[in-house]
């Protein structure tokens, strides 16, 4: 249990020191930064998403950073639909 709590960061190491198994941490580990359903990372993405601008990009480059920063979102949370209230961003973004 030493060798993982020694090669993780010490912020990350900091929240399963006191489990007292190795597969505890490995679980909390897993829950914290599975790449599925990982809510650290899906903030991150929507936090780079509201702070992006186009600045001196080109219209490709802008285009591809934003569509790359979606597309990361919709695998770590997928967009549930009610066709009722549904919005189609790839045709907003298509205009």
């Amino acid at each position: 249990m030493i060798w993982l709590l020694n090669s993780l960061e010490e912020k990350i190491s900091g929240s399963i020191l006191f489990l007292t198994t190795a597969k505890e941490m490995w679980d909390t580990l897993k829950v914290m930064y599975d790449n599925e359903k990982n809510p650290s990372r899906v903030f991150d993405i929507f936090e780079l998403l509201f702070e992006l601008k186009y600045g001196d990009r080109s219209v490709p480059e802008f285009y591809g950073e934003l569509k790359g920063l979606i597309d990361e979102s919709e695998i770590h949370q997928p967009v549930v639909t009610d066709a009722a209230n549904s919005v189609d961003i790839a045709k907003i973004l298509q205009c």
